[in-house]
């Protein structure tokens, strides 16, 4: 797979919609009796992560990445999008198979083993996009870390949608 499609592949994380899950506006009581909680109060006590390494490996140039620094960065990117394309794939199959389900008014024990699996596996994407950022920010230096944030944080949010599609 080239460099370019790995990039968009994991940039496809936020396709999933966890990375745009925003914090809940009141905090969260206990659900109503038969809805399921789990992951879903997770996501929203958690604020968007920033998607840093692909802005880090389009910018390597300019925030004067080493060799060995640009590597470390696609040796992880690599290892990680294994775990992550498949982990998206099969994010898409429950939401349609959860669609699916209710539509059909299938078994209460059904669409709970459905929301359980998107439980785990919204988890399992948010660690990933966590560890993205931790392992730009233990691979830069301090000075290159302040300007990918500074480069991040100046950059309009349309545009940075528009690096997803």
């Amino acid at each position: 797979m080239s460099k370019s499609r790995l990039m968009f592949a994991l940039l496809g994380l936020l396709a999933t919609g966890t990375a745009f899950a925003m914090p809940s506006m009141k905090p969260m009581g206990s659900p109503p009796p038969g809805c399921h909680a789990g992951m879903h109060q997770r996501a929203f006590r958690h604020f968007m992560v920033p998607m840093v390494l692909p802005l880090a490996e389009m910018r390597s140039y300019s925030l004067h990445l080493s060799d060995r620094q640009v590597s470390v960065l696609a040796v992880w990117h690599n290892r990680h999008m294994r775990v992550a394309v498949p982990l998206m794939k099969r994010l898409r199959n429950d939401k349609r198979a959860l669609r699916k389900a209710l539509l059909q008014g299938a078994a209460q024990g059904t669409v709970h083993d459905i929301l359980n699996r998107l439980d785990h596996d919204h988890a399992r994407l948010l660690d990933l996009e966590v560890a993205q950022v931790r392992i730009v920010r233990k691979t830069l230096s301090a000075d290159q870390w302040h300007k990918l944030i500074d480069m991040y944080r100046h950059m309009p949010p349309m545009r940075f949608m528009m690096m997803h599609h």
